[in-house]
């Protein structure tokens, strides 16, 4: 219901009815591509389940779907393509497919949710009733995996960015100048590496062919694996893992899933799961891994960028004030406030960007007004005023 509330605000807002144009599936960008393959792939799926009476799972794929997919990627992506002012075509795109999700995922939830389902077909449609509509059936030529794959590893290097952040304690809104990811997905990536950039708020995404050059390894033996097979020789195998270059050995085992080791004057192949692999960046960087999957945030701040961060902190806060006011979306301002000489210069130095981001006219410099903020550590007072 909330991805039909921002689509019905700037429906509105804009007069458009999707349903008067249509842009060519070949001529949409990739990410409605690949919105639109996620859906036809929910819909085969939902299907398939279905025809076993398995409820269960057809509701949790839907609810991954709606929350994962088209709220939390698709439409928070792409909120900038509609705010433009002009009906372009990418506008007419995003238009489009929004509202071939929305409507489709309306009628597939209809068995589930009969009654909000039937509320939001009565708005995006001119139907009777969603429980007379037909039941959606699957495009298979808008299911195309050379899209889908990308974007979902996007998605994926974006979390563990979003952990490296987090436990470097380093909010999203404070720009870093780089992420390290592993040479091979530089073919993968391509021209995605901007998501990871706008999402991580990065300057960079760089691809390392040797990610060991910003990493510690710590090897030791997996006792719940290889003390059932290697009895009392396991201890020997610690002292063993501790005497040979860490790195050299998890790259064989990355390589070819084994290891051959000496051990009491024998030589021992060592697999994988004998082994607990402990990982930890080095100075200035924070790495993280799952599924086999690493990045490494560079976590070091100079002055520019410290300078970024105060200015977008700036931005937050002016909006969460737009909210609180009770602002309209496109409502134009004048920000007043008063702060120290470091805030003085973030903001002078980024205000074409605060007022772009904020629809603001104006913004002075005026002592003992409005409300106090700290923002990153600078006491900042700010008081807006609609236009």
């Amino acid at each position: 219901k909330n991805t039909y509330h921002f689509f019905a605000l700037y429906a509105n807002t804009d007069n458009i009815d999707p349903r008067e144009f249509f842009v060519p599936y070949a001529k949409r960008p990739e990410i409605d591509a690949w919105i639109l393959s996620k859906y036809s792939r929910l819909v085969k799926e939902v299907r398939e389940e279905m025809e076993v009476f398995d409820l269960t799972k057809s509701v949790k794929k839907i609810q991954n779907f709606v929350n994962e997919d088209l709220s939390n990627w698709y439409i928070r992506r792409n909120r900038r393509r509609f705010w433009g002012t002009e009906l372009t075509e990418d506008k007419k795109a995003v238009y489009n497919t929004t509202w071939e999700v929305l409507e489709g995922v309306v009628r597939l939830c209809a068995p589930f949710a009969p009654y909000i389902t039937e509320e939001l077909y009565q708005k995006l449609t001119d139907g009777v009733s969603v429980h007379l509509a037909d039941y959606p059936t699957v495009n298979e030529e808008l299911i195309q995996d050379a899209i889908e794959e990308p974007m979902d590893l996007v998605r994926e290097l974006v979390s563990l960015g979003r952990g490296a952040r987090e436990e470097a304690q380093i909010k999203v809104r404070q720009p870093l100048s780089k992420i390290i990811v592993d040479g091979k997905y530089r073919e993968t990536l391509g021209d995605l590496c901007v998501l990871i950039e706008e999402e991580l708020n990065i300057k960079k995404v760089v691809f390392e062919d040797n990610l060991g050059d910003f990493m510690n390894y710590a090897l030791k033996p997996d006792f719940k694996v290889a003390g059932p097979i290697l009895g009392k020789n396991v201890k020997l195998l610690g002292k063993a893992l501790a005497s040979v270059e860490a790195s050299e050995v998890v790259a064989k085992l990355e390589a070819d899933g084994s290891f051959v080791i000496e051990l009491d004057g024998e030589s021992l192949e060592l697999r994988k799961d004998f082994i607990d692999i402990r990982i930890s960046a080095k100075e200035g960087f924070n790495v993280q891994m799952f599924n086999n999957k690493f990045i490494i945030l560079d976590t070091s701040l100079d002055q520019d960028l410290l300078d970024e961060g105060c200015a977008r902190e700036f931005v937050s806060r002016i909006q969460q004030l737009r909210k609180s006011n009770g602002y309209e979306v496109m409502d134009r301002i004048d920000i007043s406030y008063s702060s120290d000489e470091a805030m003085d210069r973030a903001i002078e130095i980024y205000t074409d960007f605060i007022k772009t981001e904020t629809l603001a006219d104006t913004i002075t410099v005026t002592a003992g007004v409005g409300e106090m903020f700290n923002l990153n550590g600078h006491d900042t007072w700010i008081e807006l005023a609609k236009k």
